[in-house]
């Protein structure tokens, strides 16, 4: 069964085996979103099953089954604000030291992103709302309404907002190409 139906079937009948493998289909993903925003992995894990104890408990209180995973996502979403809050305020800072040629390429691992796309290089170019929207929209895939109700706005707010940051992403895009790069600063990671 696909993710949609899973969910049909979970939403129908509430068992703990339609949820067993609604968790199966919605785990892995829900994670990625915490990993993505720079968590590490224990912390990660720890709030997709968090966010997976509240879909097992509310998801009946979805009213559009279509906008699931904007809901799903906005759930996410506070679970990580809230995590945050909760962090105390770093007191102190460690340097690394730069690993030697041949342990750094021993411990360095091939990553999702495509290097010769350069995406996480302009995506350091963005504001951290704006990452957040990038993220939601094209690699999470929600759809507009999805999205309005994950960031809880108004879905002409969510399109003015992917506009901009298209127009902005463009002229990145286009400065980098020709290595004038430096004239945008790096913003903070959300």
């Amino acid at each position: 069964m696909d993710e949609k139906q899973v969910l049909e079937l979970f939403l129908l009948t509430g068992t703990e085996e339609a949820f067993c493998a609604l968790f199966e289909a919605l785990y892995p993903r829900v994670r990625r979103y915490f990993v993505l925003r720079g968590l590490d992995r224990m912390a990660a894990e720890d709030l997709a099953q968090n966010v997976m104890f509240i879909v097992y408990r509310r998801a009946a209180e979805v009213r559009d089954r279509g906008l699931f995973n904007g809901w799903l996502m906005k759930v996410a979403r506070n679970e990580l604000l809230q995590h945050w809050r909760r962090q105390p305020p770093p007191d102190w800072m460690v340097a690394f030291e730069p690993l030697s040629g041949s342990l750094g390429d021993q411990m360095s691992a091939p990553t999702f992103v495509d290097e010769a796309s350069h995406f996480a290089e302009w995506m350091t170019f963005l504001e951290p709302a704006e990452r957040e929207l990038v993220r939601l929209r094209f690699i999470e895939e929600l759809s507009y309404d999805g999205l309005a109700l994950a960031l809880d706005v108004p879905v002409g707010t969510v399109k003015w907002r992917l506009f901009n940051v298209r127009k902005k992403l463009s002229h990145i895009i286009s400065r980098t190409s020709r290595d004038t790069v430096s004239e945008y600063p790096r913003k903070r990671e959300l």
